[in-house]
C-alpha cells in the first residue's frame, strides 16, 4: 500500500529527526521572531518533553538499547515534569 520509501524512512527512524528538525526550526523561530510575544522558558519545557518523546522513537526504530530508550523517555518525563510544575506553581 505505502511507497518503499516510505516504509523505509518510518522504519528506520528518519522520520522522528525530520521530526527533531521540526520543532528545531520551531524553536528558532520562535527565539528569533516571538520571543517578546512567548515565554520561552516554558516553551523550551514544552518542545523538550516532545523532544524526549521523538528521541525515545528514534532510538526504538533504530535498533538501539532499551537503555537508550529508557534514557530519551526519562529525559521526556523530566522535562514533562518541570513543565508541568511552572504551570502550575509559576508565578503568573
Amino acid at each position: 500500500m505505502w511507497p518503499d520509501w516510505v516504509i523505509d524512512f518510518v522504519s528506520d527512524g528518519r522520520i522522528a529527526l525530520l521530526a527533531l528538525a521540526v520543532i528545531a526550526l520551531e524553536a528558532a523561530i520562535i527565539v528569533l521572531f516571538l520571543r517578546r510575544r512567548a515565554n520561552v522558558a516554558q516553551l523550551v519545557l514544552t518542545m523538550a518533553s516532545g523532544a524526549g518523546l521523538l528521541g525515545a522513537l528514534h532510538a526504538a526504530l533504530s535498533g538501539a538499547s532499551a537503555g537508550m530508550v529508557a534514557a530519551w523517555l526519562v529525559v521526556s518525563l523530566v522535562a514533562h515534569a518541570a513543565d508541568m510544575l511552572t504551570r502550575l506553581f509559576g508565578k503568573s
